[in-house]
């Protein structure tokens, strides 16, 4: 088992508009096209088309990197990883108040259908069963908090059993401390071939509600998988300048990539550069991603 940490540092956002992704201008017309990319297929080589690179090295960022160090069963940091990471099971969440000790402590309204909204995005993305669950079986914890360090300290206890080593655990944090905003931990088997099996992610809620939905769309994403930062200049809710703070549709596509069947757990990325690649194109060529239908297997939470 090991675990990923990763860390965001959000500033003042402001408001631009999302990059659309464009469609292709005619049919690609070679059967690594289907969404689901038969293994072993490789696309046939042609001219660079530079939106592809760049998105190719966008989705290379994010789903092959970290921002923290990936913590083996010893608590020793391992090398930084060249293996995908998503999750194949069941996502049962539930939301916490992390400036109580009493996780049955209510919640704000506005957040909990701030949460409920994103989840129902990652559903319908990605094609997971997600769901809401009590505490107590719940594999994705999702606390917010005026100080989400003190609460990731005082709520140690509901998922101590993953935490390998606590004396690097509270070293992490205090290192984290002065400089994040908010952060989220990600334990998984690969490069196994395990999918995530467990998450948490701290929320500050002390720097009103547009950092909060932006710590929240960001954190919450990124423990599904894609859990490096872009560029600050990236149309991107992954970039830390802060000037997203819901999906684009770069985002979008980025997901719908990485949640691609062809693309398995602890792949690495020399195998999964040229499937990636299919994938890319075929979502590409059926047009603009709006994450508006829901995938057979997606389920909708109700975040009560």
């Amino acid at each position: 088992m090991e675990g990923i940490i990763a860390a965001s540092l959000l500033g003042t956002f402001a408001k631009t508009e999302a990059l659309p992704i464009r469609s292709l201008s005619r049919a690609l017309a070679f059967s690594c096209l289907l969404l689901t990319v038969p293994a072993g297929c490789t696309p046939p080589s042609g001219p660079s088309d530079p939106v592809e690179e760049g998105l190719l090295q966008d989705f290379r960022a994010v789903a092959y990197r970290t921002e923290r160090p990936v913590l083996g069963n010893d608590g020793q940091p391992r090398p930084r990883r060249d293996h995908l990471a998503k999750w194949t099971l069941p996502v049962r969440a539930a939301l916490i108040a992390g400036d109580t000790a009493d996780t049955a402590a209510p919640l704000p309204p506005a957040f909990r259908q701030m949460a409920a909204g994103h989840l129902a995005e990652l559903a319908r993305l990605t094609g997971l069963d997600i769901a809401a669950a009590p505490v107590e079986a719940a594999n994705l914890l999702i606390f917010l908090a005026d100080d989400p360090f003190a609460a990731a300290r005082r709520h140690r206890g509901l998922f101590a059993h993953k935490i390998a080593d606590r004396r690097r655990y509270e070293a992490l944090l205090a290192r984290m401390e002065t400089s994040a905003t908010c952060f989220g931990f990600v334990w998984g088997g690969w490069p196994s071939g395990r999918s995530i099996d467990f998450a948490v992610a701290f929320i500050r809620s002390d720097r009103g509600e547009r950092t909060v939905r932006g710590c929240l769309v960001q954190e919450v994403t990124q423990v599904f998988g894609l859990m490096n930062d872009l560029a600050p200049t990236a149309d991107s809710v992954f970039s830390d300048s802060g000037r997203q703070v819901d999906l684009t549709a770069r985002d979008r596509l980025l997901i719908r990539m990485l949640y691609d069947d062809g693309l398995k757990p602890g792949m690495p990325w020399a195998e999964a550069e040229p499937l990636a690649r299919a994938v890319l194109r075929g979502i590409r060529s059926g047009g603009q991603i709006s994450g508006a239908q829901l995938p057979a297997g997606g389920q909708v939470p109700s975040m009560r």
